[in-house]
Protein backbone atom coordinates (compact mmCIF):
# COMPACT_ATOMS: atom_id res chain seq x y z
CA UNK A 1 0.00 0.00 0.00
CA UNK A 2 1.01 3.62 -0.41
CA UNK A 3 3.00 4.80 2.56
CA UNK A 4 0.93 7.46 4.33
CA UNK A 5 1.99 9.55 7.32
CA UNK A 6 -1.12 10.16 9.45
CA UNK A 7 -1.60 13.15 11.75
CA UNK A 8 -2.57 12.46 15.34
CA UNK A 9 -5.28 14.43 17.16
CA UNK A 10 -4.19 17.97 17.79
CA UNK A 11 -0.98 17.50 15.76
CA UNK A 12 -2.22 18.53 12.33
CA UNK A 13 -0.02 21.58 12.08
CA UNK A 14 -0.39 23.87 9.13
CA UNK A 15 1.42 22.21 6.21
CA UNK A 16 2.65 24.13 3.20
CA UNK A 17 2.15 22.74 -0.29
CA UNK A 18 5.13 21.29 -2.14
CA UNK A 19 6.55 23.48 -4.87
CA UNK A 20 5.56 22.16 -8.31
CA UNK A 21 7.77 23.47 -11.15
CA UNK A 22 6.17 24.73 -14.32
CA UNK A 23 6.53 22.19 -17.12
CA UNK A 24 6.02 23.01 -20.77
CA UNK A 25 4.82 20.45 -23.26
CA UNK A 26 7.29 20.39 -26.15
CA UNK A 27 5.94 20.59 -29.67
CA UNK A 28 5.91 17.12 -31.12
CA UNK A 29 8.23 16.30 -34.01
CA UNK A 30 6.31 15.22 -37.09
CA UNK A 31 7.66 11.95 -38.45
CA UNK A 32 6.67 11.64 -42.14
CA UNK A 33 4.53 8.73 -43.27
CA UNK A 34 6.75 5.90 -44.50
CA UNK A 35 9.80 7.00 -42.50
CA UNK A 36 10.77 4.33 -40.00
CA UNK A 37 13.02 5.08 -37.08
CA UNK A 38 15.36 2.57 -35.50
CA UNK A 39 13.57 -0.19 -33.56
CA UNK A 40 13.88 0.19 -29.79
CA UNK A 41 12.28 -1.11 -26.61
CA UNK A 42 11.67 0.03 -23.06
CA UNK A 43 14.26 -1.44 -20.69
CA UNK A 44 12.43 -0.46 -17.50
CA UNK A 45 12.94 2.08 -14.76
CA UNK A 46 14.85 2.56 -11.54
CA UNK A 47 14.59 5.23 -8.86
CA UNK A 48 17.20 7.37 -7.13
CA UNK A 49 14.63 8.38 -4.51
CA UNK A 50 15.13 6.61 -1.13
CA UNK A 51 12.13 4.84 0.32
CA UNK A 52 10.51 6.91 3.01
CA UNK A 53 11.17 10.21 1.22
CA UNK A 54 8.19 12.58 1.33
CA UNK A 55 6.94 12.99 -2.23
CA UNK A 56 3.55 14.69 -1.77
CA UNK A 57 1.70 16.83 0.75
CA UNK A 58 -1.90 17.35 1.87
CA UNK A 59 -1.50 21.09 2.53
CA UNK A 60 -3.84 23.11 4.73
CA UNK A 61 -3.40 26.18 2.57
CA UNK A 62 -2.82 26.54 -1.14
CA UNK A 63 -2.38 23.50 -3.33
CA UNK A 64 -5.42 21.60 -4.60
CA UNK A 65 -8.51 22.55 -2.64
CA UNK A 66 -12.27 22.70 -3.10
CA UNK A 67 -15.35 22.74 -0.92
CA UNK A 68 -15.41 18.93 -0.74
CA UNK A 69 -11.67 18.24 -0.90
CA UNK A 70 -9.67 19.26 2.16
CA UNK A 71 -6.46 18.50 4.02
CA UNK A 72 -8.28 15.67 5.75
CA UNK A 73 -6.52 13.06 7.87
CA UNK A 74 -3.21 12.88 5.98
CA UNK A 75 -0.19 15.14 6.21
CA UNK A 76 2.10 13.56 3.57
CA UNK A 77 2.80 10.70 1.17
CA UNK A 78 6.05 8.77 1.23
CA UNK A 79 7.91 7.00 -1.59
CA UNK A 80 7.42 3.26 -1.22
CA UNK A 81 5.01 0.36 -1.55
CA UNK A 82 2.32 0.63 -4.20
CA UNK A 83 3.50 3.81 -5.87
CA UNK A 84 7.11 2.60 -6.14
CA UNK A 85 5.88 -0.66 -7.67
CA UNK A 86 3.71 1.23 -10.14
CA UNK A 87 6.72 3.24 -11.29
CA UNK A 88 8.77 0.16 -12.14
CA UNK A 89 6.01 -1.94 -13.72
CA UNK A 90 2.94 -0.05 -14.93
CA UNK A 91 4.90 2.67 -16.76
CA UNK A 92 5.79 0.18 -19.52
CA UNK A 93 2.36 0.64 -21.07
CA UNK A 94 2.61 4.42 -20.72
CA UNK A 95 6.01 4.49 -22.45
CA UNK A 96 4.91 2.19 -25.29
CA UNK A 97 1.65 4.00 -26.08
CA UNK A 98 3.20 7.48 -25.87
CA UNK A 99 6.15 6.63 -28.14
CA UNK A 100 3.86 4.79 -30.57
CA UNK A 101 1.54 7.78 -30.81
CA UNK A 102 4.60 9.95 -31.51
CA UNK A 103 5.42 7.84 -34.56
CA UNK A 104 8.44 5.92 -33.26
CA UNK A 105 9.24 2.27 -34.00
CA UNK A 106 8.90 1.08 -30.39
CA UNK A 107 8.77 -2.70 -29.81
CA UNK A 108 7.35 -4.94 -27.09
CA UNK A 109 3.64 -4.07 -27.01
CA UNK A 110 2.64 -4.79 -23.37
CA UNK A 111 -0.93 -5.55 -24.47
CA UNK A 112 0.22 -8.39 -26.73
CA UNK A 113 -0.19 -11.90 -25.34
CA UNK A 114 2.36 -13.49 -27.65
CA UNK A 115 5.73 -12.78 -29.27
CA UNK A 116 6.58 -9.80 -27.08
CA UNK A 117 10.00 -11.29 -26.39
CA UNK A 118 10.74 -12.05 -30.04
CA UNK A 119 9.61 -8.54 -30.92
CA UNK A 120 11.91 -6.91 -28.35
CA UNK A 121 14.82 -9.01 -29.57
CA UNK A 122 14.87 -6.91 -32.77
CA UNK A 123 15.61 -3.74 -30.82
CA UNK A 124 18.70 -1.76 -31.79
CA UNK A 125 18.26 0.45 -28.74
CA UNK A 126 16.99 -0.07 -25.21
CA UNK A 127 15.69 3.03 -23.46
CA UNK A 128 15.83 3.11 -19.67
CA UNK A 129 14.39 5.61 -17.17
CA UNK A 130 15.77 6.85 -13.85
CA UNK A 131 13.39 8.80 -11.58
CA UNK A 132 15.31 11.62 -9.89
CA UNK A 133 12.55 13.85 -8.51
CA UNK A 134 8.86 13.59 -7.69
CA UNK A 135 6.57 16.07 -5.94
CA UNK A 136 2.85 16.41 -5.49
CA UNK A 137 -0.07 18.02 -3.66
CA UNK A 138 -3.31 16.17 -2.88
CA UNK A 139 -6.48 16.53 -0.89
CA UNK A 140 -9.04 14.14 0.67
CA UNK A 141 -12.55 14.08 -0.72
CA UNK A 142 -15.38 14.42 1.83
CA UNK A 143 -19.17 14.19 1.42
CA UNK A 144 -20.88 17.55 0.82
CA UNK A 145 -23.48 17.33 3.62
CA UNK A 146 -21.76 15.34 6.36
CA UNK A 147 -18.06 15.97 5.76
CA UNK A 148 -17.30 12.25 5.93
CA UNK A 149 -14.08 11.08 4.19
CA UNK A 150 -14.72 8.95 1.07
CA UNK A 151 -11.17 7.47 0.98
CA UNK A 152 -10.67 9.07 -2.42
CA UNK A 153 -8.20 11.81 -3.22
CA UNK A 154 -7.26 14.10 -6.07
CA UNK A 155 -4.29 16.29 -6.89
CA UNK A 156 -1.22 16.88 -9.02
CA UNK A 157 2.18 15.24 -9.48
CA UNK A 158 5.49 16.32 -10.98
CA UNK A 159 8.29 13.98 -12.11
CA UNK A 160 11.81 14.51 -13.41
CA UNK A 161 13.34 11.64 -15.39
CA UNK A 162 16.85 10.90 -16.57
CA UNK A 163 16.90 8.75 -19.71
CA UNK A 164 19.69 6.57 -21.06
CA UNK A 165 19.74 5.05 -24.55
CA UNK A 166 21.79 1.86 -24.83
CA UNK A 167 22.97 0.66 -28.26
CA UNK A 168 22.85 -3.11 -28.63
CA UNK A 169 25.28 -3.19 -31.60
CA UNK A 170 27.82 -0.95 -29.84
CA UNK A 171 27.14 -2.32 -26.32
CA UNK A 172 27.31 1.11 -24.71
CA UNK A 173 25.17 4.06 -23.71
CA UNK A 174 24.99 6.41 -26.70
CA UNK A 175 22.57 9.05 -25.44
CA UNK A 176 21.47 10.73 -22.21
CA UNK A 177 18.44 13.01 -21.84
CA UNK A 178 16.48 14.71 -19.04
CA UNK A 179 12.77 15.50 -19.26
CA UNK A 180 10.02 16.61 -16.89
CA UNK A 181 6.31 15.99 -16.72
CA UNK A 182 3.29 17.14 -14.75
CA UNK A 183 -0.03 15.36 -14.31
CA UNK A 184 -3.26 16.38 -12.58
CA UNK A 185 -5.90 13.93 -11.42
CA UNK A 186 -9.03 16.11 -11.29
CA UNK A 187 -11.50 13.33 -10.49
CA UNK A 188 -11.24 11.94 -6.92
CA UNK A 189 -10.06 8.34 -6.94
CA UNK A 190 -8.50 5.78 -4.60
CA UNK A 191 -5.48 5.45 -6.92
CA UNK A 192 -5.20 9.16 -7.66
CA UNK A 193 -1.49 9.29 -6.79
CA UNK A 194 -0.60 6.54 -9.23
CA UNK A 195 -2.88 7.99 -11.90
CA UNK A 196 -1.42 11.47 -11.53
CA UNK A 197 2.05 10.00 -11.67
CA UNK A 198 1.16 8.11 -14.86
CA UNK A 199 0.00 11.36 -16.44
CA UNK A 200 3.19 13.11 -15.37
CA UNK A 201 5.35 10.27 -16.69
CA UNK A 202 3.44 10.27 -19.99
CA UNK A 203 4.27 13.96 -20.40
CA UNK A 204 7.93 13.24 -19.61
CA UNK A 205 7.95 10.50 -22.29
CA UNK A 206 6.25 12.83 -24.79
CA UNK A 207 8.90 15.48 -24.10
CA UNK A 208 11.60 12.87 -24.73
CA UNK A 209 9.95 11.93 -28.04
CA UNK A 210 9.92 15.63 -28.97
CA UNK A 211 13.61 16.16 -28.18
CA UNK A 212 15.36 16.86 -31.52
CA UNK A 213 18.58 15.15 -30.35
CA UNK A 214 16.64 11.99 -29.43
CA UNK A 215 14.85 12.01 -32.76
CA UNK A 216 18.12 12.45 -34.68
CA UNK A 217 19.71 9.56 -32.78
CA UNK A 218 16.89 7.23 -33.79
CA UNK A 219 16.94 8.35 -37.41
CA UNK A 220 20.73 7.99 -37.70
CA UNK A 221 20.66 4.36 -36.60
CA UNK A 222 17.71 3.63 -38.87
CA UNK A 223 19.58 4.89 -41.93
CA UNK A 224 22.63 2.73 -41.38
CA UNK A 225 20.76 -0.51 -40.71
CA UNK A 226 20.88 -2.88 -43.71
CA UNK A 227 17.69 -4.85 -44.32
CA UNK A 228 17.58 -8.64 -44.28
CA UNK A 229 15.45 -10.36 -46.89
CA UNK A 230 14.97 -13.29 -49.22
CA UNK A 231 16.74 -11.61 -52.13
CA UNK A 232 20.26 -12.11 -50.77
CA UNK A 233 22.97 -12.17 -53.41
CA UNK A 234 25.37 -15.11 -53.53
CA UNK A 235 28.05 -14.68 -50.90
CA UNK A 236 31.45 -16.28 -51.40
CA UNK A 237 33.51 -17.02 -48.28
CA UNK A 238 36.89 -18.57 -47.66
CA UNK A 239 36.50 -21.39 -45.19
CA UNK A 240 38.86 -23.85 -43.54
CA UNK A 241 40.53 -26.76 -45.32
CA UNK A 242 38.95 -30.17 -44.84
CA UNK A 243 40.42 -32.21 -42.03
CA UNK A 244 41.67 -35.76 -42.46
CA UNK A 245 42.79 -36.18 -38.86
CA UNK A 246 40.85 -38.00 -36.16
CA UNK A 247 38.46 -35.69 -34.33
CA UNK A 248 40.14 -36.48 -31.01
CA UNK A 249 43.40 -35.00 -32.31
CA UNK A 250 41.82 -31.61 -33.06
CA UNK A 251 39.03 -31.29 -30.48
CA UNK A 252 40.56 -28.12 -28.98
CA UNK A 253 40.45 -26.41 -32.37
CA UNK A 254 36.86 -27.52 -32.87
CA UNK A 255 35.77 -26.12 -29.52
CA UNK A 256 37.56 -22.89 -30.37
CA UNK A 257 35.36 -22.51 -33.46
CA UNK A 258 32.09 -23.25 -31.64
CA UNK A 259 30.14 -20.57 -29.77
CA UNK A 260 27.19 -20.10 -27.45
CA UNK A 261 24.57 -17.64 -28.72
CA UNK A 262 22.74 -15.43 -26.26
CA UNK A 263 19.66 -13.30 -26.98
CA UNK A 264 17.22 -11.66 -24.55
CA UNK A 265 14.88 -14.58 -25.12
CA UNK A 266 17.01 -17.62 -25.95
CA UNK A 267 20.21 -19.58 -25.47
CA UNK A 268 21.58 -21.52 -28.41
CA UNK A 269 24.72 -22.65 -30.17
CA UNK A 270 26.57 -21.83 -33.37
CA UNK A 271 29.96 -22.04 -35.08
CA UNK A 272 32.33 -19.99 -37.20
CA UNK A 273 32.81 -20.95 -40.85
CA UNK A 274 35.43 -18.36 -41.89
CA UNK A 275 38.42 -16.58 -40.38
CA UNK A 276 36.75 -13.17 -40.75
CA UNK A 277 33.93 -13.97 -38.33
CA UNK A 278 31.07 -15.43 -40.38
CA UNK A 279 29.11 -18.17 -38.66
CA UNK A 280 25.98 -20.33 -38.76
CA UNK A 281 23.17 -21.14 -36.35
CA UNK A 282 19.40 -21.77 -36.41
CA UNK A 283 16.83 -19.15 -37.39
CA UNK A 284 14.82 -19.99 -34.28
CA UNK A 285 17.86 -19.20 -32.10
CA UNK A 286 18.27 -15.63 -33.39
CA UNK A 287 14.52 -15.07 -33.67
CA UNK A 288 13.81 -11.52 -34.84
CA UNK A 289 17.06 -10.12 -33.45
CA UNK A 290 19.37 -8.05 -35.62
CA UNK A 291 22.27 -8.63 -33.23
CA UNK A 292 23.17 -11.42 -30.83
CA UNK A 293 25.86 -12.01 -28.23
CA UNK A 294 28.42 -14.76 -28.86
CA UNK A 295 30.29 -16.37 -26.00
CA UNK A 296 33.52 -17.95 -27.19
CA UNK A 297 35.05 -21.04 -25.65
CA UNK A 298 37.52 -18.73 -23.88
CA UNK A 299 34.64 -17.00 -22.07
CA UNK A 300 35.02 -13.78 -24.06
CA UNK A 301 31.74 -12.30 -25.30
CA UNK A 302 31.40 -10.42 -28.61
CA UNK A 303 28.51 -8.86 -30.46
CA UNK A 304 27.51 -10.31 -33.84
CA UNK A 305 25.21 -8.99 -36.54
CA UNK A 306 22.55 -11.29 -37.99
CA UNK A 307 22.92 -10.97 -41.75
CA UNK A 308 20.61 -13.57 -43.24
CA UNK A 309 17.72 -15.65 -41.89
CA UNK A 310 15.88 -18.43 -43.72
CA UNK A 311 13.02 -19.59 -41.55
CA UNK A 312 11.87 -22.26 -44.02
CA UNK A 313 15.19 -24.12 -43.54
CA UNK A 314 15.69 -22.80 -39.97
CA UNK A 315 19.19 -21.45 -40.61
CA UNK A 316 20.83 -18.06 -40.07
CA UNK A 317 24.13 -16.40 -40.96
CA UNK A 318 25.87 -14.04 -38.51
CA UNK A 319 29.09 -12.04 -38.56
CA UNK A 320 31.22 -10.99 -35.59
CA UNK A 321 34.02 -8.37 -35.67
CA UNK A 322 36.72 -10.92 -34.82
CA UNK A 323 39.50 -12.84 -36.49
CA UNK A 324 38.86 -16.53 -35.95
CA UNK A 325 41.91 -18.70 -35.49
CA UNK A 326 40.18 -22.02 -36.19
CA UNK A 327 36.87 -21.84 -38.12
CA UNK A 328 35.24 -25.22 -38.59
CA UNK A 329 35.77 -26.96 -41.95
CA UNK A 330 32.59 -27.79 -43.86
CA UNK A 331 31.99 -31.04 -45.72
CA UNK A 332 28.91 -30.39 -47.91
CA UNK A 333 29.85 -33.23 -50.28
CA UNK A 334 30.42 -35.81 -47.54
CA UNK A 335 28.61 -39.07 -48.20
CA UNK A 336 27.11 -40.14 -44.90
CA UNK A 337 25.66 -43.61 -44.47
CA UNK A 338 23.87 -45.28 -41.61
CA UNK A 339 26.06 -46.14 -38.63
CA UNK A 340 28.65 -43.47 -39.48
CA UNK A 341 29.98 -41.96 -36.27
CA UNK A 342 28.97 -38.32 -35.66
CA UNK A 343 29.62 -35.81 -32.90
CA UNK A 344 27.44 -32.91 -31.74
CA UNK A 345 28.92 -29.80 -30.06
CA UNK A 346 26.84 -27.23 -28.23
CA UNK A 347 25.60 -25.62 -25.05
CA UNK A 348 22.77 -27.77 -23.64
CA UNK A 349 20.39 -25.98 -21.27
CA UNK A 350 22.77 -23.48 -19.63
CA UNK A 351 25.98 -21.54 -20.27
CA UNK A 352 27.93 -23.49 -17.67
CA UNK A 353 27.60 -26.52 -19.99
CA UNK A 354 29.22 -24.77 -22.96
CA UNK A 355 31.40 -26.93 -25.27
CA UNK A 356 29.61 -30.18 -24.46
CA UNK A 357 30.47 -32.95 -26.95
CA UNK A 358 28.23 -35.99 -27.51
CA UNK A 359 28.75 -38.98 -29.77
CA UNK A 360 26.34 -41.11 -31.77
CA UNK A 361 25.70 -42.71 -35.11
CA UNK A 362 23.66 -41.75 -38.12
CA UNK A 363 20.32 -43.48 -37.62
CA UNK A 364 18.47 -42.53 -40.80
CA UNK A 365 17.84 -39.86 -43.42
CA UNK A 366 14.41 -38.24 -43.29
CA UNK A 367 12.29 -36.08 -45.56
CA UNK A 368 9.37 -34.43 -43.82
CA UNK A 369 6.65 -32.57 -45.71
CA UNK A 370 6.79 -29.29 -43.87
CA UNK A 371 6.84 -25.59 -44.69
CA UNK A 372 3.89 -25.46 -47.04
CA UNK A 373 4.09 -29.03 -48.30
CA UNK A 374 7.69 -28.91 -49.57
CA UNK A 375 9.83 -31.84 -48.39
CA UNK A 376 12.61 -30.83 -45.97
CA UNK A 377 15.60 -33.13 -45.49
CA UNK A 378 17.20 -34.08 -42.17
CA UNK A 379 19.94 -36.29 -40.81
CA UNK A 380 18.65 -38.40 -37.94
CA UNK A 381 21.26 -39.37 -35.35
CA UNK A 382 21.36 -40.48 -31.75
CA UNK A 383 24.10 -38.03 -30.68
CA UNK A 384 22.41 -36.47 -27.65
CA UNK A 385 21.19 -32.89 -27.97
CA UNK A 386 18.71 -30.81 -25.98
CA UNK A 387 17.57 -27.20 -25.57
CA UNK A 388 20.55 -24.92 -26.13
CA UNK A 389 22.23 -27.27 -28.63
CA UNK A 390 20.18 -25.71 -31.43
CA UNK A 391 22.44 -24.25 -34.10
CA UNK A 392 25.54 -26.18 -33.05
CA UNK A 393 27.63 -28.26 -35.46
CA UNK A 394 27.32 -31.96 -36.20
CA UNK A 395 30.74 -33.33 -37.19
CA UNK A 396 32.03 -36.51 -38.77
CA UNK A 397 34.89 -38.55 -37.34
CA UNK A 398 37.45 -36.21 -38.94
CA UNK A 399 35.92 -33.09 -37.36
CA UNK A 400 34.31 -31.71 -40.51
CA UNK A 401 30.83 -30.18 -40.25
CA UNK A 402 28.15 -32.31 -41.91
CA UNK A 403 25.05 -30.85 -40.25
CA UNK A 404 23.49 -28.36 -37.84
CA UNK A 405 21.55 -29.37 -34.72
CA UNK A 406 17.93 -28.32 -35.04
CA UNK A 407 15.45 -30.51 -33.14
CA UNK A 408 14.96 -33.40 -30.80
CA UNK A 409 11.98 -35.74 -30.86
CA UNK A 410 10.95 -37.07 -27.48
CA UNK A 411 7.91 -39.36 -27.75
CA UNK A 412 6.47 -40.46 -24.43
CA UNK A 413 8.29 -43.44 -22.88
CA UNK A 414 10.89 -43.55 -25.70
CA UNK A 415 14.41 -43.71 -24.25
CA UNK A 416 16.51 -43.60 -27.45
CA UNK A 417 17.79 -40.39 -29.00
CA UNK A 418 15.66 -39.23 -31.92
CA UNK A 419 17.48 -36.08 -32.95
CA UNK A 420 17.42 -34.18 -36.22
CA UNK A 421 20.17 -32.21 -37.96
CA UNK A 422 20.09 -29.98 -41.04
CA UNK A 423 22.49 -31.22 -43.76
CA UNK A 424 25.20 -28.58 -44.18
CA UNK A 425 24.77 -28.49 -47.96
CA UNK A 426 21.08 -27.66 -47.53
CA UNK A 427 21.95 -24.88 -45.06
CA UNK A 428 24.47 -23.31 -47.44
CA UNK A 429 22.07 -23.49 -50.38
CA UNK A 430 19.26 -21.88 -48.41
CA UNK A 431 21.49 -18.98 -47.36
CA UNK A 432 23.02 -18.69 -50.86
CA UNK A 433 26.53 -19.23 -49.51
CA UNK A 434 29.57 -20.56 -51.33
CA UNK A 435 32.18 -21.54 -48.75
CA UNK A 436 35.39 -22.80 -50.29
CA UNK A 437 38.64 -23.94 -48.67
CA UNK A 438 41.61 -21.56 -48.98
CA UNK A 439 43.76 -21.79 -52.09
CA UNK A 440 46.91 -23.80 -51.59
Amino acid sequence: MLAVAAAGLGLAACQMPMEIPEVKQRQQIEIPMGEETAPFSYAGAISKIPRGTTIAAFPDIGGVKSLTCVAGRHISLEWGGRIAGAWSSEMNEVFFSTMKESGYNVLGDPSSLFNRGADRARAHYRVGARLVDIRGNFCDEITFWWGVPTNRIMGEMYVKVEWEVYSEPERRVVGKFVTEGRGEQKTPAVEATVQAMGLAFSMAVANLAADPAYHDLMREDSRRTPPKGDGDARLELVGAPLSRDAIADRIDRILGGAVSIITPEALGSGFFISRDGYGLTNAHVVGEADHVTLRLNSGVEVRAEVLRVKKARDVALFKAPVQVLHPLPLAPQAKLVRLDEVYAVGTPNQLSLQSTVTKGVVSAFRNFDERGGKPVSYIQADAAITHGNSGGPLLNRSGNVVGISVAMIAPKDVQIGLNLFIPIQSALTSLNLDVRPPAR
